[in-house]
């Protein structure tokens, strides 16, 4: 039997080939290798059934494919073609044929004795290659995608949440160059899936950093979906549906764009929609709030002798409503003679000041609207958070931040949920919030392979995926070159998933040091 397009089809089992033992390359508990019969189509990622002993199965996977003939070298194949002569047609064909490759999955009596020389082999049913790829037995499967064989057998796969999304393990990682390794797009088609599947037990929080890629994910397509792209969906056990319940929030814009006052670069007529059906907000950051999360928005900022840790604590002490107010304050404690007898010198309060008037002239730096509030929709970051409930989605834009608030939004929604799961939020109930899943594109930005610690935002991300397992708070991740991020953000990652990429990035990241060659090409 096998599965055809998600229907069961009588079909009587193929022999395709058999198995190749020989004295340099004998067959051994986790590798055959098989001749494949005339006009055979096989592919690389194919997944085979082999006859075994005491009546069982042994399944494979193809890894490599190779034509041999008996040719001595490539000069005979020269001389037999009457000496370089490109129309000279033998008269008889050299012996040749193909032989593939394919690393032991599964043994259906779990025998892991070498498949002997000379066993049949076949094409693999759809259970069959359920179970050589462990996937029988879920108690709560997540659509991942599906197979497609050369012989047309389609099988979908799913990942079990509990090690998805916890308690058993936690995290997904996904890696590839920008476009061609469609990390996003893979990531939305996860996330939907978790959404449908378990949406009574799992937020998400997503963060926009390319152009508007993520700003209308509740939206129909523009182009109705293909017979073919709806049968992938329902291939998986999915509705190929829009997702349900999404909040926006955009930078606070102080210029006023159409009826609103967001800055992003989203089509002003489905802002304007977000915006009139109460499903989009905008962020900003007054004076008290950004006193506690100033760590973050200097996260990137060396501080050897721990001197901004110093200031941080003594701002927190500063009374005023107004960023001109606080910034005049500090721009007070920079005049020679005002601290004698503090610890931190002027020279120290000169640099803050100087990172805080950088840093802080971004719209999204100001004081809470006393007039017009329905117009401009103000909220705060932490707010929106501690809003979200099982079953709905958040996306928030930080594209049009530069990097350094886009670190501090990143770290600013992390260290909230965490603070809420810790039950260090008076606000929120923790047994009312839920799992969190938190997706970051451009991971290396917020956790830099090349960091030693000393990052606020890095030891946020650290602890979320070192914690988060048992917290319920689990990182969706992506970015385009492994290499560059921090490796025990990595490490903790229990799922991974590569996309394209380039050679260099093979040679330099050790984790595609264990691929077979066939899988880099």
């Amino acid at each position: 039997m096998v599965l055809i397009s998600g229907e069961k089809a009588s079909m009587e089992t193929k022999v395709i080939g058999k198995v190749t033992a020989t004295e340099n390359k004998p067959t051994t508990y986790d590798t055959i290798r098989f001749w494949l019969a005339e006009n055979e189509d096989v592919r690389i990622f194919d997944v085979v059934r082999v006859h075994h002993i005491r009546n069982s199965f042994t399944y494979a996977i193809v890894r490599d494919l190779q034509f041999i003939t008996d040719s001595a070298g490539h000069l005979a194949n020269y001389v037999s073609s009457d000496f370089g002569d490109v129309t000279a047609t033998p008269v008889n064909r050299r012996l040749g044929t193909t032989i593939a490759e394919a690393e032991v999955l599964y043994n259906s009596a779990d025998i892991e004795m070498p498949v002997r020389d000379g066993a049949s082999v076949e094409v693999a049913d759809a259970d069959g290659i359920r179970k050589a790829l462990g996937l029988e037995g879920f108690h709560q499967p997540i659509p991942a995608g599906y197979i497609s064989m050369s012989y047309g057998t389609e099988v979908p796969i799913e990942f079990e949440a509990t090690y998805l999304l916890g308690p058993e393990g936690a995290h997904l990682n996904i890696a590839g160059i920008s476009g061609l390794a469609t990390k996003t797009s893979y990531a939305m088609f996860l996330l939907n899936a978790v959404q449908q599947r378990m949406g009574d037990k799992v937020s998400m929080i997503l963060l926009n950093v390319k152009g508007s890629d993520l700003l209308a994910i509740d939206e129909p397509p523009q182009k109705a979906l293909s017979a073919e792209k709806i049968h992938e969906w329902t291939l998986c056990g999915l509705e190929a549906n829009p997702f349900r319940n999404v909040k926006y929030l955009y930078p606070y814009s102080q210029k006023r764009s159409t009826s609103c006052y967001s800055s992003t670069s989203l089509r002003q007529d489905i802002l304007a929609k977000q915006h009139t059906e109460d499903r989009a907000f905008n962020y900003f950051y007054d004076v008290e709030t950004m006193k506690e999360k100033m760590p973050l928005l200097l996260a990137d900022v060396d501080d050897p002798q721990a001197t901004l840790e110093s200031i941080f604590d003594q701002i927190r002490a500063i009374t005023v409503s107004s960023w001109d107010a606080f910034r005049a304050n500090i721009q007070t404690r920079t005049q020679r003679g005002q601290q004698a007898g503090t610890v931190i010198q002027v020279q120290s309060w000169r640099k803050f000041s100087r990172f805080l008037q950088t840093r802080t002239s971004n719209p999204v730096f100001v004081e809470p609207a006393v007039t017009g509030t329905e117009q401009r929709r103000q909220k705060s970051v932490a707010n929106a958070v501690r809003e979200l409930r099982p079953g709905e989605a958040l996306v928030v834009d930080i594209e049009p931040l530069p990097d350094y608030l886009q670190c501090l939004v990143v770290g600013d929604i992390i260290s909230t949920i965490r603070n809420i799961k810790l039950g260090e939020d008076d606000q929120v109930d923790p047994s009312e919030y839920g799992r969190v899943i938190v997706f970051a594109d451009e991971l290396n930005k917020y956790a830099p392979k090349a960091d030693t610690g000393g990052r606020s935002l890095t030891n946020v991300l650290l602890e979320v995926t070192e914690r988060g397992r048992s917290l319920g708070i689990i990182m969706f991740g992506a970015e385009q070159f492994r290499s560059a991020v921090h490796d025990r953000i990595l490490g903790n990652c229990s799922t991974n998933a590569y996309g394209r990429t380039s050679p260099v990035e093979m040679a330099k990241c050790p984790d595609y040091r264990y691929f077979p060659d066939s899988h880099k090409a």
